[in-house]
């Protein structure tokens, strides 16, 4: 079995059904006033990379002096690669939530959980209230330089969101 390169992943597909646990996990944690970590997993078949799972890892939030964050500890990275393993899924986009405006902070830019080259990082502002399709989600990819926002056509076309290209207006 050949090693899957997300580097050569030019379009990530979501159904529905990863979207909206998503977003249920996000605004649940957001109701208590904290961020929240969903892993989208799945399979890539070309240039393609299919979401099949939401994964939400073991996590702690955290209430800081200067804003909020989660950790994940090692028992639950080891988890995850455990059961990516056991389901042949592979780890390629990494959802969370801000309290207010979408953006890669410099702990997101630091403690990633994904961190393959050409994996992406999704942001929600306002802890999900609007869902990912809500305006202001915020994509990144990874490269080899670090995490860099895709924006406008170049991030509608990465990233399909029900299995169909968004229309005008998307969030991304």
């Amino acid at each position: 079995m050949s090693p899957v390169l997300l580097s050569d992943v030019d379009r990530f597909i979501i159904p529905t059904t990863v979207i909206d646990r998503t977003d249920s996990a996000l605004r649940e944690a957001g109701r208590r006033g904290a961020e929240k970590f969903v892993l989208w997993t799945g399979h890539v078949v070309g240039r393609v990379f299919t979401a099949a799972t939401a994964y939400v890892p073991d996590q702690v939030p955290h209430r800081l002096p200067d804003g909020v964050c989660v950790t994940v500890d090692g028992d639950a990275l080891h988890a995850l690669n455990k059961w990516l393993y056991e389901n042949q899924q592979t780890l390629a986009v990494q959802v969370h939530s801000h309290p207010t405006r979408a953006y890669h902070s410099d702990t997101d830019d630091t403690y990633p959980i994904v961190t393959q080259r050409g994996g992406l990082s999704l942001v929600v502002p306002d802890f999900a209230a609007a869902g990912i399709r809500g305006s202001g989600t915020a994509l990144y990819r990874l490269s080899g330089s670090g995490w860099h926002r895709q924006r406008g056509w170049t991030a509608r076309r990465l990233l399909v969101l029900d299995g169909e290209a968004p229309r005008n207006g998307a969030a991304i």
